[in-house]
């Protein structure tokens, strides 16, 4: 019995681990979204502080590049933070699936629930976390990726039209 109270333990500290891990990624694009926000609107002040006469054509390719890989790492940033809603079908951590039962369903599934049950719903639950995790983290991935390669050419861009 100890050693099932040990493996349950553990299981929860997997599980508190998981959603730090979820939440670290929906932290990671705040600054994402602010950064490539703000690069967003200083291209689109120096755009509209020249004349469209005057513009180079070098700086209206590299502000047009720049502007769809910033809103494309927005829209990525806006991938991750999407909530993941679906978990195991029978958990009784999951918050989706304990709110689709009635109270008194919930309450008896719970109350009746042994150690190996709840090892099993944790367990489960993990499991989920992981697959969460790795998706919110493989949209900030490509989100930092396209804020990274729209930067030299918003550089380039602003620089270009700060001359004009």
């Amino acid at each position: 019995m100890a050693a099932d109270s040990e493996r349950l333990a553990h299981a929860r500290w997997v599980l508190e681990r998981q959603i730090h891990w979820i939440a670290a990624a929906e932290v990671k694009v705040g600054v994402v979204i602010a950064i490539d926000t703000g690069l967003l609107g200083a291209l689109a002040g120096a755009l509209n502080g020249n004349r469209a006469t005057t513009h180079a054509y070098f700086g209206l390719v590299c502000s047009f590049l720049a502007a769809v890989l910033l809103a494309l790492a927005i829209l990525c940033a806006a991938m991750t933070v999407l909530p993941r809603v679906d978990g195991p079908p029978s958990s009784m951590i999951f918050f989706g699936r304990i709110a689709a039962k009635l109270q008194a369903e919930f309450e008896r599934q719970f109350t009746d629930a042994n150690t190996d049950d709840f090892l099993g719903d944790c367990v489960a639950q993990i499991h989920r976390n992981a697959e969460i995790a790795c998706a919110k983290f493989g949209w900030v991935r490509k989100s930092m990726w396209c804020s990274f390669v729209a930067a030299p050419l918003w550089a380039a861009a602003i620089a270009t039209l700060v001359r004009a």
